[in-house]
């Protein structure tokens, strides 16, 4: 224990390097804590409001699009089908006056069937809530006890709820009694007897949806009750939730994991310096009698305790960002699947247990490698000699070229999928920063023989600045690598958003040719709206109008995999704003084109007949041809319009405005938009959705640049002695501090250089490898130079910065 306490004197001394490896294990671990909490609320929280409103079941009768079932329809299969494990089920969106999303199911409360599971746990016996009659009301509703208590709501309270449809007026519901949650989440939900909530919905007499929990023989069974159009679909919530923002998320997590292999860089350079630092300590130990492996025992639980108080403030940091950015993914998300309510923060033991791990085993990794070489030397050897920082050229050359050729067998191997491209992404990015000393010492001997063989010679601040950068480049090297991550990553993730922006946007002018798009009012949350026959046909009897186009998009299945079913009347105009990848239009009923993220994920090719379990059913469709979108990473085929409701208008007019005017009288509850209008919405929708990605990439290049202040500082440390020479030699001590603040600039600006070409190397690879094998889709590639040139400009500018700051502590 003396040992140990002897160890950790140091950081009486030095307290910033005990700041500068807390600082890197707890900005890593809290954007890693952040980002899995942020991905892991909004997939948990989408799936449990799915999977509450099913519970067992494991199938539903799915009408039409748009339409409601007839309660007639329960009563029938119930009578027909003695055992049958049904329920019939009402559903809607409510805010409060908070602005919080709820859902109020309504349900048969004395026999809930496939959704007992909500209030006793799977395989228990029901502990029958107390939902009295004496208890209802026209607007009684139950909570779950946790929910209730979240909320504040107390029994016998009212309180006002506005439905997501802004046609309805406001509900005031009464809490009439709470009940203890069973085995799925109650979050966000309201419970009421069927009766009341088609009374205050407007639904009576019909339902929503009908759930069964069945066996393959029910099944066939209740099919054989049902007519056209009505269908018995399975049930798999887990779908839409396992794509639940699949860009999104898979952009925070590589950038959560740059951040803490950022940070360790950072843990690595404050370890190295410590361990130059202590060599007299190590020696004089050493002499007195304790052994090299139990020095190297105490050393390991030093850096374990520094690892765990890094990390476990990190996660505490973590989970209060994941808090403050939860609204804006929140929005994101929102403005892409509709405003299902994903706001909740959840946390799994799992998170703070990666975190810790990644943090911990990697400062041991950190330091292992340097505490190995550091004992091995003798006693006198380690107490006399100065410091020299092992090259580890050769290592670093072979380590960089094995990586480059892992790059190159994902590059030519698509089988390795998505993880091959990935790990190609971090093969590249580690592979250049092994070789940046490398290649910062051949810059600087290229500088270095220009500055002395020019007539006159340059300075000699200039050329001493020079000579000891080199001299002195194993010193930074490790910081510098972080800082090339940072910078690289920067470049490479916003080259690939502008890409990605720049084409979404051709192709919104592309898509975009209609003169007004119109469509009604949503019907819930993640819920399109539909036009009613006799709306429809007053619209297309309007004078104003040319041509029409209507469509509807609606969720089918191959397989268990989910994709978009969209239905068009593809007319002379809509056609040429769906220009062909490969193939042709359908001539024939059964075809059908694809688009290209469905023919990338489900390696279709022109001709291919495949089996669409659609909303009218099963259906045998042939693939056309192929078209570009950006609308949906899951997949869409398109047909001409059949029959069903119509979601969407697309009107073509000679007179828009007389036509809107004329639209706005017939439909007023209708939103009408023009073609400008939807094309900045897509745009700003799309600049939301990656705003925590900048948010993130910033924090990360302040790692970088802290990493760069800690490696500079301890170079003036560690040249202190050198610094007391050329004071003796005439050198003021500002001319010294001017030394060490050129000598940051210049390796900023060197080190962005050498980041450039890593940096669209990386966006590359993110434009021709991640995009098309995680989503399907292709991009044209957008240089954006504004990013390189902001790293060239940043980059020396905060390097002097913090080699002033060095060398105020220094000199």
């Amino acid at each position: 224990m003396l040992i140990l306490l002897s160890l950790l004197r140091l950081y009486r001394r030095h307290p910033w390097l005990l700041l500068m490896s807390l600082c890197g294990l707890l900005l890593g671990s809290a954007l890693v804590v952040a980002i899995d909490v942020l991905n892991q609320s909004a997939r948990s929280n989408f799936l449990a409001a799915r999977s509450q409103l099913a519970g067992e079941a494991n199938y539903r009768v799915s009408s039409p699009p748009g339409t409601l079932l007839d309660e007639a329809l329960y009563v029938k299969l119930v009578r027909s089908l003695s055992g049958l494990d049904a329920i019939p089920q009402t559903r809607d969106w409510l805010k409060d006056e908070q602005g919080r999303s709820l859902q109020l199911l309504g349900m048969d409360l004395f026999n809930p069937g496939p959704l007992r599971a909500l209030f006793s746990p799977q395989g228990e016996a029901q502990p029958q809530p107390d939902f009295s009659l004496n208890h209802q009301g026209e607007n009684s509703v139950w909570l779950a006890s946790t929910e209730a208590s979240r909320l504040g709501w107390q029994v016998g309270e009212t309180r006002r709820f506005d439905p997501f449809d802004e046609g309805k007026p406001p509900l005031p519901l009464t809490l009439a009694g709470t009940f203890a949650p069973g085995a799925l989440p109650m979050e966000q939900l309201l419970i009421t007897d069927i009766g009341i909530a088609q009374q205050l919905t407007g639904k009576g007499g019909h339902l929503d949806a009908i759930l069964f929990k069945l066996d393959a023989s029910q099944a066939a069974a209740v099919r054989a009750l049902l007519s056209d159009p009505l269908w018995l679909a399975p049930i798999s919530p887990a779908l839409d939730a396992s794509q639940l923002g699949n860009a999104l998320g898979l952009n925070l997590s590589a950038l959560s994991l740059l951040a803490m292999a950022v940070g360790l860089f950072l843990v690595f350079n404050a370890m190295s310096f410590v361990q130059s630092v202590r060599r007299p300590q190590l020696a004089q130990l050493l002499m007195l009698g304790a052994t090299p492996y139990r020095l190297l025992r105490l050393l390991a639980l030093e850096l374990l305790l520094i690892a765990l108080v890094g990390t476990g403030l990190g996660i505490g940091l973590g989970i209060l960002l994941a808090d403050a950015l939860m609204g804006q993914v929140s929005r994101s998300l929102a403005s892409l699947y509709g405003p299902n309510p994903i706001e909740l923060l959840r946390l799994s033991p799992w998170v703070p247990l990666k975190a810790a791990g990644i943090g911990m085993g990697g400062a041991l990794l950190a330091a292992l490698p340097g505490w190995w070489q550091l004992l091995r030397q003798p006693a006198l050897t380690l107490r006399d000699s100065p410091p020299q920082p092992a090259r580890h050229t050769r290592w670093r050359r072979t380590t960089a070229s094995g990586l480059l050729l892992l790059c190159g067998l994902c590059a030519v191997w698509p089988a390795t999928g998505l993880l091959g491209a990935l790990l190609m992404a971090a093969a590249w990015l580690l592979a250049m920063a092994l070789w940046l000393p490398e290649g910062l010492r051949w810059l600087l001997a290229l500088i270095s023989h220009r500055a002395n063989h020019r007539s006159p010679p340059w300075p000699l601040a200039l050329r001493l600045a020079l000579a000891e950068t080199r001299y002195h480049l194993n010193r930074t090297a490790i910081a510098l690598m972080a800082l090339q991550l940072a910078i690289a990553a920067a470049i490479g993730i916003g080259v690939m958003v502008s890409s990605f922006r720049t084409s979404v946007e051709l192709w919104l002018g592309q898509r975009l040719v209609a003169d007004l798009y119109v469509s009604p009012l949503a019907r819930g949350p993640g819920e399109r709206g539909w036009f009613d026959a006799d709306e429809l046909a007053r619209i297309q009897a309007l004078p104003e109008l040319a041509q029409l186009s209507r469509r509807s998009t609606n969720q089918a299945h191959i397989g268990s995999q989910a994709i978009e079913w969209v239905e068009m009347d593809l007319i002379p105009p809509i056609r040429q704003a769906y220009p062909q990848l490969a193939g042709s239009w359908p001539t024939k009923a059964h075809q059908v084109l694809a688009s290209e993220p469905f023919a990338n994920h489900f390696a279709a090719s022109l001709g291919e007949r495949l089996r669409v379990d659609t909303p009218s059913g099963p259906r045998m469709v042939q693939i056309s041809g192929i078209y570009r979108d950006y609308s949906s990473d899951k997949g869409q085929l398109l047909l001409p319009f059949e029959q069903g409701q119509v979601q969407s208008l697309a009107l073509f007019s000679a007179q828009p405005d007389a036509l809107s005017q004329q639209l706005r009288i017939l439909a007023p509850g209708a939103n009408l938009v023009a073609a400008p209008a939807i094309h900045r919405a897509a745009l700003k929708v799309f600049d939301q959705t990656f705003v925590v990605t900048e948010l993130l990439k910033l924090l990360i290049l302040g790692i970088a640049f802290i990493g760069i202040a800690s490696a500079l500082m301890v170079l003036g440390l560690a040249r202190a002695r050198e610094f007391h020479t050329l004071q003796s030699l005439g050198f003021t001590a500002a001319r010294c501090r001017r030394l060490l603040i050129l000598q940051g600039a210049g390796l900023g600006l060197l080190t962005a250089l050498l980041a450039l070409p890593v940096g669209y190397g990386l966006a590359w690879i993110l434009i021709e490898v991640v995009n098309p094998r995680a989503f399907g889709w292709t991009l044209r590639f957008e240089p954006a130079p504004l990013h390189a040139a902001t790293a060239l400009l940043m980059a020396p500018l905060t390097s002097a910065l913090a080699a002033w700051l060095a060398a105020r502590k220094a000199i």
